[in-house]
């Protein structure tokens, strides 16, 4: 686990300076961007991920893990890339084709008041689909060599920063709205370019036209791989995504809701940012314990991989929780209703997360087929939830319907993967993290505002989010070091007192 975790701490400071950026896209967007336009804007980027991860057919998973089973071998590696590389394109030209002749339908689905934005802009949905393509694809590749906090920083950070300088040109008047949307999506040939670059300096990276550089029989295994992923991935991507791509469809909000609960996942964004950071790199780990068939160092990797991901998440949680009053003071009216809506995703997360690395796990077995038979039910399930709760409860109903179809989802998988492989996530040391995350929680909640709000909002804002983090983060590192619940960590912290160095 010493790189692994290493890569992680990498990944998490690129994936945190990447948040806090959206952090402060969100501000600005929300203070200057209308309500409906800034929901239609974060409801268009998900379409377009959305499209791209069903459209990838599963090749991201065929990718990460043939790519291993090739590395010794430059020829076969070369057509693994031209597989997955070529097939979505490939498809997307297909789809495009349905896209375009079925427009009334799918306009008609949208509100009366939301249909001039989806119609103005309906012609940029396959490219931006394609841009998230390749993102994707290549992420995936550079994770397999290891260059985790690379791919992340392209993703998390430098689309970021320029996206920043758009929105900045767009609040000082300088471009209209329209030049805003179209320089969004153009951006993202930026970290695409700079990835094939970084892709093109590793071994062996590279395409190929040899048709018999792979036998049939391993085209057979790789298609028969890919299409089961590809139907988990689809459900699986369905179950996370479906709350708010539906939510305009379903709410007489409309974006106007859909900017609200974008809101709610931005802050759960943060939330996610310890598993976006460490599962990468310990599921390249892990992939190459079960290929092989070590079976009981992949069961210790799984339990202290998912520990050392919960201690991470629960810290996060306790500053988001505490500072939820602070968020609120700089966001403009109309947006209170994120607060309570971040609380019911969170719940659904810190389960999902708690249960440890299951989707990666399933994925890698002969497994992997119960859980796209479960993600296929658990769609039905979250279609249904949404199409009762929306109409009645607005944001909430979403949130509630996503937090159930969250908790049910993984219960699920921990119980199966505990009976079939003996393995589980859970350990005294889960505990521990509880009980270290107790007194933090306290002495953030009850910690007195020292700072009043009526005048400079911001400056008192920001100072009382600093000094309760503080708090919460020196209480929690105490417990952590007390109680000792992470041998990983432990181990961390000593090579840093060692070596006078984060890395």
């Amino acid at each position: 686990m010493g790189i692994v975790f290493r890569q992680s701490a990498k990944n998490i400071l690129v994936t945190g300076m990447g948040a806090i950026l959206g952090a402060v896209i969100t501000w600005v967007s929300t203070k200057y961007i209308a309500k409906r336009e800034y929901g239609f804007m974060g409801n268009f980027t998900n379409y377009a991920v959305t499209l791209s991860q069903i459209l990838l057919v599963g090749l991201n998973s065929t990718l990460s893990v043939y790519v291993h089973r090739f590395a010794e071998n430059g020829r076969k590696k070369r057509a693994l890339l031209t597989f997955t590389f070529a097939i979505p394109v490939a498809i997307l030209c297909l789809v495009t084709v349905a896209y375009y002749m079925l427009r009334p339908w799918i306009l008609g689905h949208f509100q009366p008041a939301d249909q001039p934005l989806m119609n103005g802009y309906f012609e940029w949905l396959p490219f931006y689909t394609l841009l998230f393509i390749y993102m994707v694809l290549l992420e995936q590749y550079l994770a397999s060599q290891l260059k985790v906090a690379v791919a992340a920083f392209m993703r998390e950070v430098a689309y970021r920063v320029g996206f920043m300088v758009v929105l900045l040109l767009f609040a000082t008047g300088y471009i209209g709205f329209d030049t805003l949307i179209k320089g969004s999506i153009l951006l993202y040939a930026m970290p695409i370019v700079v990835m094939v670059w970084l892709s093109a300096r590793t071994k062996d990276f590279g395409l190929s036209l040899g048709r018999t550089d792979l036998s049939n029989a391993e085209y057979r295994e790789m298609i028969h791989f890919t299409w089961y992923h590809f139907l988990l991935a689809s459900s699986v991507l369905l179950v996370n995504y479906m709350d708010v791509m539906l939510l305009p469809f379903y709410d007489h909000g409309g974006f106007a809701s859909a900017a609200v609960y974008r809101n709610a996942l931005v802050l759960i964004s943060f939330l996610q940012i310890p598993s976006k950071a460490l599962i990468p790199a310990s599921y390249t780990v892990l992939a190459k314990a079960f290929t092989e068939n070590d079976l009981p160092k992949a069961a210790d990797l799984f339990r202290r991989s998912s520990n050392n991901i919960l201690i991470a998440t629960v810290g996060m949680g306790l500053l988001l929780c505490c500072n939820l009053g602070n968020v609120l003071q700089i966001f403009p009216a109309g947006y209170a209703d994120l607060a309570p809506v971040f609380l019911i995703l969170a719940l659904g997360n810190l389960v999902n997360i708690a249960t440890g690395m299951n989707d990666q796990v399933l994925s890698i077995t002969n497994y992997y087929k119960f859980n796209f038979y479960l993600s296929l039910v658990l769609v039905v399930v979250l279609f249904v939830l949404i199409r009762v709760l929306v109409p009645q409860y607005s944001v909430f109903g979403a949130a509630w319907a996503t937090a159930i179809t969250m908790i049910s989802f993984n219960t699920v998988k921990c119980l199966f993967i505990w009976k079939k492989l003996g393995m589980q996530p859970f350990s005294r040391n889960t505990l521990l993290v509880l009980v270290a995350a107790a007194p933090a929680l306290v002495a953030g909640y009850f910690l007195p505002h020292f700072f009043s709000t009526v005048r400079h909002i911001y400056i008192n804002a920001f100072a009382d989010a600093c000094l309760r983090s503080a708090v919460i983060g020196i209480v929690y590192f105490i417990m952590l070091l007390w109680l000792r619940p992470s041998a990983d960590l432990t181990e961390y912290l000593a090579a840093i007192k060692k070596n006078k160095r984060l890395f």
